[in-house]
């Protein structure tokens, strides 16, 4: 394939977001993923905590929403948290189909509680390991598509035209090589920030590129006060900083 050719969708971040959106783009046109590392090297790899959906017998989207809500006290989108809650089973589902192996019990899959959840509804893989087997499963899937990948390739700008988001500008961080891709459709999935700050268990790829590069191409960036930080990450002199299972608090 030749990798310089016109893209119908070019995804920027290789992490749960930007795999999954390839593998349902590559359905309805080309595709392109650009990673600023390896394909597998995202904030979803590190992730520990598990995914929260209503599945169990004692539990509803309704019911997951009401949580959100209250968890949120009032700063929540309300429509982004219908569709997360009411979507989020059959996007497990999804998961499942494409190989990601939840843990299970008696034949079942296990859920357990965390947080501000008022029933068991959180899935776990690998059991603090959700993130890394989410992460190399859809990964593993997408080498297998017709999905063009192109890795340690660090986005420097989104190329805009009269229609707006035309296509991209990479560094190739191997070759220092500047390359263009030319798309119909630019989809940024790049994850956080966590790298902003001085002290984060974020991964080094976690540096807010996508909020730079959208800003930049002229979109609109909205609740930029809104970090997630953990309170159990642990700091001690000589080693990196790192994350004490949610699930530790969850118990």
């Amino acid at each position: 394939m030749n990798p310089t050719a016109p893209y119908d969708y070019i995804i920027i971040g290789s992490g749960i977001a930007g795999l999954y959106t390839a593998l349902l783009a590559q359905e309805h046109g080309r595709v392109l993923i650009v990673s600023k590392g390896g394909l597998e090297e995202a904030n979803t790899r590190y992730a520990q905590g598990g995914i929260a959906a209503a599945i169990g017998a004692d539990d509803s989207a309704d019911l997951h929403t009401q949580d959100t809500l209250v968890a949120g006290a009032g700063l929540c989108d309300e429509a982004a948290v219908d569709l997360l809650t009411h979507e989020a089973p059959d996007r497990i589902n999804d998961l499942i189909r494409y190989g990601v192996p939840f843990d299970t019990s008696n034949g079942e899959v296990s859920l357990t509680r965390e947080a501000a959840h008022s029933v068991n509804r959180i899935l776990h893989a690998g059991g603090d390991a959700t993130g890394e087997h989410i992460e190399l499963t859809l990964s593993g899937v997408a080498r297998l598509r017709n999905i063009v990948i192109l890795e340690h390739a660090q986005v420097t700008r989104i190329l805009t035209g009269a229609r707006g988001a035309a296509g991209i500008e990479a560094l190739d961080t191997r070759s220092l090589s500047l390359h263009q891709y030319e798309g119909r459709h630019i989809i940024l999935a790049t994850g956080g920030g966590g790298r902003l700050f001085r002290f984060t268990t974020n991964p080094e790829v976690a540096t807010a590129d996508g909020v730079a590069l959208g800003y930049r191409a002229g979109a609109a960036v909205a609740d930029m006060e809104f970090f997630q930080f953990h309170p159990t990450g642990l700091r001690l002199p000589g080693v990196a900083a790192f994350l004490i299972s949610e699930a530790v608090r969850g118990e």
